[in-house]
């Protein structure tokens, strides 16, 4: 079915299950970001592996964004493809066809590439020459996630500093994600070891711009900790994903973005009065982290105990009385990894549906 056809129909006509968004909710996420950022004097790199869809990228764009982060070569040729003109590839690209697919877009936008390798570093700039273009590029320092980027200031100098010898390669600054970092529950603990992961990445762009090398781009951080690492006058970018759409797991950590991201789900069966079950399942919705909840229902009054393929089943208390064919909204624990299993999203305003995006990145 063409998408046009569910332009201006309501939210509660569509098929189930389905991922909606509403429009007004995202769009007040996304000011609330560029404002703070505004008054910090920082910029925002969003994370297009949250949303996969070039529509959610232009708009971002359109609120100042400088640029998008793809975390796979896939999403940032879809996003380029679709008019993006600045994305940074947030991964360590290594293997020679996605190298060559990687340097190809550079031809067509601004591409930054991260490395913590010098012998990777020298295989982006073969590439590079080979195709004549000039690739920027940031130096990944591990902040404390004990995943990629480079264990030492004394190595992440040296592969600084080959990428300055490379001809076909720009060194723009350094890259650092703090991603053990985005969940931690309370605050205080947050901020601290927010603080310290940022501080060692402002540490190290000042040592390498005191050695002579071009340090214009320090780039990190996420949702859970935008407001901690843009207290660093230093800190010139901030790779939020989940902002625009919140999760449960985020909900709990008390940010100032709303829910803007659902699954709507209908009631399939009441076969007991303490229990329901609805038309979604690990198919339609992340069970990556916990659960997930229903939108608007207290806490108690309906409780999803498991997921299977296509089904919710969940335990109803206190008066809540779902029925058969009734739609409800859930809120899944993990907005990114729900998106991924959608090729749409419905883009609502007041109930009605005003937009149908593709999800264009899926599975890139």
């Amino acid at each position: 079915m063409n998408n046009t056809y569910f332009v201006g129909m309501p939210v509660s006509a569509l098929p189930t299950p389905a991922l909606v968004v509403d429009i007004e909710i995202m769009t007040r996420n996304m000011e609330t970001m560029t404002n703070y950022l505004a008054k910090v004097n920082t910029k925002l790199r969003p994370h297009a592996k949250t949303h996969k869809t070039p529509a959610i990228g232009h708009l971002q764009m359109r609120a100042g964004a400088v640029g998008l982060c793809c975390a796979t070569v896939g999403e940032a040729e879809v996003m380029v493809y679709a008019g993006i003109p600045e994305v940074m590839i947030a991964n360590e690209i290594v293997d020679p066809v996605s190298l060559r697919r990687s340097v190809n877009l550079a031809r067509q936008a601004r591409v930054l590439m991260i490395v913590d390798d010098c012998e990777n570093v020298k295989n982006l700039a073969a590439v590079a020459r080979q195709y004549g273009v000039v690739v920027d590029v940031l130096a990944d320092l591990d902040v404390g996630q004990g995943r990629c980027g480079c264990r030492s200031l004394e190595q992440l100098e040296q592969v600084a500093r080959e990428v300055v010898n490379q001809k076909g390669l720009n060194l723009r600054g350094v890259f650092g994600y703090e991603g053990h970092l985005q969940f931690l529950p309370d605050r205080e603990e947050r901020s601290r070891k927010g603080r310290e992961a940022t501080g060692l990445l402002v540490r190290a762009a000042k040592e390498l711009a005191g050695l002579g090398l071009n340090m214009e781009i320090v780039s990190g951080a996420g949702t859970g900790t935008y407001d901690i690492a843009a207290e660093f006058a230093e800190m010139t970018e901030i790779q939020a994903g989940s902002y625009i759409f919140m999760d449960g797991t985020y909900q709990k950590l008390g940010l100032p973005f709303q829910q803007s991201l659902t699954v709507m789900s209908t009631v399939v069966s009441r076969p007991k009065e303490d229990l329901a079950v609805f038309d979604v399942g690990i198919k339609g919705i992340s069970p990556e982290r916990f659960h997930p909840s229903l939108q608007g229902v207290a806490s108690g009054c309906a409780d999803v105990k498991s997921l299977s393929e296509e089904h919710a089943v969940a335990n109803i208390a206190g008066g809540f009385d779902p029925k058969p064919g009734e739609r409800y909204h859930f809120v899944p624990s993990h907005c990114c990894s729900t998106v991924n299993l959608y090729d749409r999203m419905f883009a609502c305003r007041n109930g009605i549906v005003e937009a149908v995006w593709p999800i264009a990145a899926r599975r890139a």
